[in-house]
């Protein structure tokens, strides 16, 4: 079934032609789920149980040895962007069916949450190790900008549109990216400053 929702980019697929890739009966298949929409729901669980396992591997670890804060940063971003890369062709199907199916929907939020506080805990250690005084409030906004950006450029949850992998460079994409969240973080800790500075003096 991933084959099928690799190439139709959806759910646009019937229960016989899973059937056929499978090379099992349609029988078996309902010994197993009650129909195609249970199927999806499995098949997500299971394959975001591993997104979650692997964003929790590589994102957690990326900043280790990184010889500046910014160092850091853009290999958090670059480790998290890789994953969505890699795995938009299975992201981008259940992203379009949590639109109707409130199950994949939720399934999927909880996986969005996982690997924000992945980000954010990496972001946040990096900056210990650093020196750097970083409020988590910061950290999470420079997820939101992070993922919102990564989401367009990947076309994830989208199928006509989506942009081919040759339609950009990834390589200056990440960096624009990293750019992008050092840039967060740094604006975010300037206005703490003032307003730390502004509430001492008053």
């Amino acid at each position: 079934m991933l084959q099928l929702l690799h190439e139709r980019g959806s759910g646009q697929f019937s229960l016989a032609e899973v059937s056929a890739r499978a090379e099992v009966s349609i029988g078996s298949i309902y010994g197993r789920v009650a129909g195609k929409a249970e199927l999806l729901r499995a098949v997500q669980s299971e394959e975001f149980d591993r997104l979650d396992r692997l964003t929790e591997d590589r994102v957690s670890g990326a900043a280790a040895g990184a010889g500046s804060f910014a160092e850091a940063t853009t290999r958090i971003v670059v480790a998290y962007a890789e994953i969505l890369r890699e795995n938009r062709d299975l992201l981008s199907p259940f992203f379009l069916l949590g639109v109707d199916d409130d199950t994949i929907l939720e399934r999927g939020r909880r996986s969005g949450d996982a690997g924000q506080a992945v980000f954010i805990r990496a972001l946040l250690e990096a900056a210990a190790v650093h020196h750097i005084e970083l409020p988590r409030e910061n950290a999470r906004w420079a997820f939101e900008i992070f993922y919102s950006l990564s989401v367009r450029y990947l076309g994830l949850g989208v199928t006509s549109t989506a942009s081919p992998d040759d339609d950009y460079d990834w390589r200056e994409l990440l960096d624009r990216l990293a750019d992008t969240v050092s840039l967060v973080l740094a604006a975010e800790g300037r206005q703490q400053t003032v307003h730390d500075a502004g509430r001492a003096s008053s």
